[in-house]
Order: structure tokens, then sequence, then C-alpha cells
């Protein structure tokens, strides 16, 4: 396999092409992408020389949602097993961009894994767990904080789901309701689904529920900003806008067998006014959106004046979820000393946090406006330079008068089938031992008779260097070739074009891995 044989330049070229768009569209576009966004650190006070304190960075993660064999019931095992190899590739690409800032800590909004909540043995979620833990790999010093998502622990009944979820669930990823000190907030979750349940059965509270637990955090008083993480977003009126980052529509009110797009009005309002959030994350709808609720409280405000808090929805980490470009979402926290209050008349009303969200590469336009295209051009490339002789052939029978013709030391042994000469003078020795005529030019033309008749070869020009790129390492004989022979030199071309390409796919791959 001389893939640098000389003549070989389709080949060559298109296999340069193929590392080109490899290289970029594997790694360098999503390292480019990254680096596109980083910290909010900008919106808090300069740090002063030799003080040490600095903003806690959290990285917020939604809906990675990892598949498995339940994922696409529509779908062959093939093609199942083939998306989650693609889909589990363009996740560990996006932990890698997401882990390069350096968080100090992470928090996943929910649906780690896709079929979590289905009834399977203990061995299978095992197994899908450590599939999961493999693809989010995290330095055991950077603590992860979890909430539970209806991919996880379901939402409502349904006979698919399993009986064990929720004690697989605790077990795994640890308690669905809690709260954390970072950097002088109070980071907040709750498990959604199981608070959707509560309030299916008239606000009766469960053991260890979220209703229980919110009614606790409000009788402890907090001080410090809470931020509060949920899967499931808050309520809003039908048809509010999203904010110029989301990909299509917005976010409706709906429910359906194992979901529900937002909470309940009731319940979001009880949410807001037990545990005050500053600011809300969630996810589940896998597209980016914004928006404020209008929180009319006699909390800390004075005079109990209506405050306003912002809620966003983060991205799906995965391109599986329906969106073009996944992201994730950057948090940071300022300590006290570094706040800026947001006005000198409120000085106690200070800028204690910032957020931004990063977008990743849309993996799908990579497929399909990449690699199918150029694909196509080099499947097209190929069979012109095997299948189709770039080289003109004229036949000259009776169309030219070359004069009569010339025979060799007068010998008529061909029986009258001579060689014409377009230049008959005195010959002069050739190098190969061939006489030529003395004083002609080099021929652009050469002619020889052939069944009676004239036959014209043309070289040289700029179709010489054309039929010279696509004479892909092809034999003087090519005219000749039978059909199977040139079949099989395409394949074989076919072969050289990917080799290299699909080595660097492959490496790049391992060291995702």
């Amino acid at each position: 396999m001389a893939l640098f044989k000389r003549g070989r330049l389709v080949v060559v070229t298109l296999s340069i092409l193929w590392a080109i768009a490899i290289v970029w569209e594997e790694y360098l576009q999503f390292a480019y992408d990254g680096g596109k966004c980083d910290w909010p650190d900008h919106k808090f006070r300069p740090r002063l020389e030799g003080d040490e304190t600095r903003p806690q960075h959290v990285l917020i993660v939604a809906d990675p949602q990892i598949l498995d064999h339940r994922s696409y019931p529509g779908r062959g095992a093939f093609l199942t097993w083939l998306s989650r190899i693609i889909v589990d590739l363009n996740l560990r690409k996006n932990w890698w961009v997401a882990t390069a800032k350096k968080p100090d800590a992470v928090v996943f909004l929910g649906d780690m894994m896709d079929g979590g909540r289905f009834d399977m043995s203990d061995e299978e979620y095992e197994k899908y767990y450590q599939r999961f833990k493999s693809i989010f790999k995290l330095d055991t010093n950077i603590p992860q904080y979890y909430i539970p998502g209806n991919h996880d622990t379901g939402l409502g009944f349904s006979q698919t789901f399993s009986p064990y979820t929720h004690l697989r669930y605790t077990t795994h990823f640890g308690p669905k309701n809690y709260a954390v000190q970072l950097a002088n907030h109070t980071l907040t979750f709750i498990d959604a689904p199981g608070f959707v349940d509560e309030e299916y059965d008239n606000w009766k509270p469960l053991k260890d529920g979220t209703l229980e637990f919110m009614k606790k955090f409000k009788a402890d008083q907090h001080t410090d900003p809470v931020i509060l993480f949920t899967h499931v977003p808050l309520y809003r009126p039908d048809g509010r806008g999203c904010g110029p980052l989301r990909e299509r529509g917005t976010i409706r009110p709906g429910v359906g067998n194992g979901y529900q797009n937002t909470l309940g009005k009731q319940s979001t309002q009880k949410l807001l006014e037990l545990l005050e959030p500053s600011l809300v994350f969630s996810g589940d709808d896998h597209d980016y959106c914004e928006h404020i609720h209008r929180l009319s409280t006699t909390g800390s405000q004075p005079g109990g004046a209506p405050r306003d808090v912002r809620e966003i929805t983060v991205k799906a980490l995965s391109m599986a979820m329906g969106i073009r470009r996944p992201g994730f979402q950057l948090l940071s926290l300022a300590p006290p000393s570094l706040r800026i209050p947001t006005s000198e008349s409120l000085a106690s009303t200070v800028h204690s946090h910032a957020d931004i969200p990063c977008l990743l590469p849309d993996q799908l336009r990579t497929y399909l406006s990449v690699y199918i295209p150029l694909g196509m051009f080099s499947l097209i490339a190929l069979a012109v330079s095997q299948f189709i002789s770039l080289r003109p052939r004229t036949n000259l029978k009776h169309s030219v008068d070359l004069g009569r013709p010339e025979y060799d030391d007068g010998d008529d042994s061909t029986g009258g089938r001579g060689t014409f000469r377009l230049f008959p003078a005195n010959r002069r020795p050739r190098r190969d031992g061939v006489d030529v005529e003395e004083g002609a030019p080099s021929p652009a033309v050469s002619i020889s008779e052939k069944n009676g008749g004239a036959t014209a070869r043309y070289y040289g020009g700029a179709s010489k260097y054309f039929q010279k790129f696509f004479a892909a390492g092809r034999p003087s004989s090519h005219r000749r070739m039978r059909p199977r022979r040139r079949m099989v030199g395409f394949l074989l071309d076919v072969r050289d074009v990917a080799v290299w390409p699909l080595g660097l796919f492959i490496l790049i791959t391992w060291w995702f891995s």
C-alpha cells in the first residue's frame, strides 16, 4: 500500500483533506469552542495584592442521560449500539471541555442515566452506573453533587419502573434533598420528581421527602444567599420567552407518562416561599431558557417588596437530547470580601454570584454537513480517476492528407502498412536507439497507422497535468483494463484514502477514553 507512490495525487490529496477534517471536527473544534467562555469573575471586586481569597467555581451539568438498549425502542440492535457509541464519545469530549475549566465543585442536575428508573437486575444497574462513572471521570478531591431526575427515580407510577429505583439512587448518588455551604452561599438540592408526587397526593408529606426538607430548611433561617438546584423547571405562564440562546420554542406546562414539563403553579409558589432562593438552576428541558419569577413575600427585603428570582434552565450536555449545540453552565460564587453592592442606597444588596452558559460544537452538523459531503466527493473523485479515461483519442483515418507513407529501408514487409511521418527528414539517433528525423521538434502529436487508419494521441499542455492528476498510478494500458481490475483499483484507492483518517479518529477516541 504505497500511499505516496508517484502519480497517486488524488489519493494523497483526499487523505490530507480527511485528516484535516477529522483533527478539526473531533478535537480542535471542541478546544476552540471551550476557549470562548470562562468563569465570570470579572463581575466581582478585583482581589487586592497579596489577598488569596478568590471566587469558588461551580460547574453545572444537565441531562447527560447516557443511553442503553431501551433508549430507542424503534431501532434495531446494531443502530442502537452505534448510537450509544457515538453519543458516549460525544459526552467524553464535552466533559473534557467542561472539566478543562478546573472547577471547585460539580453539580449534576439529574437524568444521569436514560434508563435508570427501569426494572433491571442489580448487576445490570451496576454495570450501567460504572459506565456513567467511566465517562465522567473527575478528581476525587473535587466534590460532586447530584439531584434525581425523572429518568433516575421515575415520576408518577408505571409498571416498567423498578421498585428499587429510589434505593438504588441513594446508594449510588447520595441523598435526594440536602444543602451545602460554599463561599458563604447555601447550595440547596431538591428532589423535584418526588415533590411532584407529593403534590399529586394532596401535599401529604413523605418521610425524608421534599416538602418535609423545605419546611425544616425554612425553620433554620439561613442568612447566606440561597442557590436552588432542581431537575424540573418552575412554573411560568404558557408562551413566555426564553431568551436569544434558546434554539427553538419555549417551555410549556405539560405532563405525560413519567414526566412533567414544569412544577405546578402552587408547587412553585410554595417552593419559592419556603426556600427564598436568589437564583435557580433547572434541567430536564434540554434547551437553554432564562426566566424571571416575581416572588411576593415578606422575606428579608425591606417592606416585604416583591423580589425577582432568576431561573436558568441549563442546556443538556448530550448531543442526543434534540438540540444542535449542547452546553453547560459556569457559576462563580464570591466570598463577602469580593462582592460589589448593586447600588449605593442598598449596600446590603450585592452581586454575590455570576453565571455564564458555554456552548459546545454541533456534532450533528459535523456528520451531515462535513463527513457525508466529503465522503461523496471522495468517492466521485476516486471513481473518475479509475473508470474515466481523460486521454483524448482521435481517429485520423482518411481525415487528413498525410502524403505518401515512407517505409523504413524500403521494406514493404508489412503488406502496405507503414508508419506515417509528419516530419520526414534526416534521421538522428536517439538515446534509446530509435532513429528520429533531424531538426524535427518534439512532437505534439504522435500518429501511427493501425488497421488501415491512423490514431492520434495528444500530450502536453494543461491536459497533460489534468490527466496526470487523475492517473492514480495506473499502468499505460489503463484503457485496456477490464472493469473488474478497475473496480479492484477503486476499492484499493478507497482503502488508501481512509486508512490515515481512520487511524487519527481511533487515536483521538482512545485519547478521550
